[in-house]
């Protein structure tokens, strides 16, 4: 039987790293058409069918459609990647995908509308006169769209902490992996805050895609450093063992309780 290589706490930080980077990258260059083709002619068929007709939140139909189309093709090769880091810690290798797939889709939705929210406009009196709102006046609308950000981060930390649990929770203590959420969560709050310093309102589809790619650093890293924190590679450890000397352990054990 092949023994699985064991990892080093670097070596899986890196090999995350890596892996992310390669799958936003490519995502991002087969993104881009399709969210291209989701602007010109998806989002047309989706109006037709009358499922979408004035948008949804902040974004128009076309760009709604867009960057749904564009993230599920990032998403979907963010998660691919990362599987081939994984793969050897899970059971359903499979699930990590569809879950990343799903929940990177519904964080560029959120991530976008919330760019495109104003944080200052005109609003029409009772008397029909216009009045400058501020940002005060915009602010319930700016903490919704923030916290569907965050509910799309937790979402995403939470599918794949299942998945992780699912694959490794019995040999690492589920605080441990609890760790996962809590960074997923705590990154994606952040983002929300910055888009808001950043778009003011002014989003633009090609400004989203540059600001996730600064974004993917600090995603890569921080969330490298979490598997290694969990210490997820000692389970590599585990499984690469040779049969024989896992007997020969049981066997010291058994004696060692006699």
């Amino acid at each position: 039987m092949q023994k699985k290589r064991p990892l080093s706490a670097v070596g899986l930080w890196w090999r995350w790293v890596l892996a992310t980077f390669v799958g936003t990258a490519i995502g991002n260059i087969l993104g881009i058409p399709a969210c291209i083709v989701g602007v010109l002619y998806l989002s047309d068929r989706l109006i037709d069918l009358k499922i979408c007709h004035t948008g949804f939140g902040s974004l128009t139909c076309p760009v709604t459609t867009g960057i749904v189309s564009g993230s599920l093709v990032v998403g979907a090769f963010v998660g691919l990647m990362q599987y081939l880091v994984l793969r050897r810690f899970l059971r359903s290798p499979a699930w990590w995908i569809m879950a990343s797939t799903f929940g990177w889709s519904w964080i560029g939705f959120a991530a976008t509308s919330l760019a495109h929210t104003a944080q200052f406009g005109f609003v029409i009196s009772a008397d029909g006169s216009f009045a400058e709102s501020n940002i005060i006046d915009r602010l319930p609308v700016l903490v919704t769209n923030s916290l569907w950000l965050v509910a799309a981060g937790l979402l995403l930390g939470i599918l794949q902490w299942l998945i992780l649990w699912n694959g490794i929770g019995n040999t690492v203590p589920k605080r441990r992996l609890f760790w996962w959420i809590v960074v997923n969560v705590a990154l994606v709050f952040f983002s929300a805050i910055a888009i808001m310093l950043i778009f003011r309102g002014m989003g633009s589809l090609r400004g989203i895609l540059w600001f996730f790619l600064g974004f993917t650093p600090f995603y890569a890293t921080i969330t490298g450093a979490t598997l290694a924190k969990m210490r997820l590679h000692r389970q590599a450890k585990v499984e690469a063992a040779p049969p024989a000397l896992t007997l020969n352990n049981e066997s010291n054990e058994i004696s060692e309780s006699l």
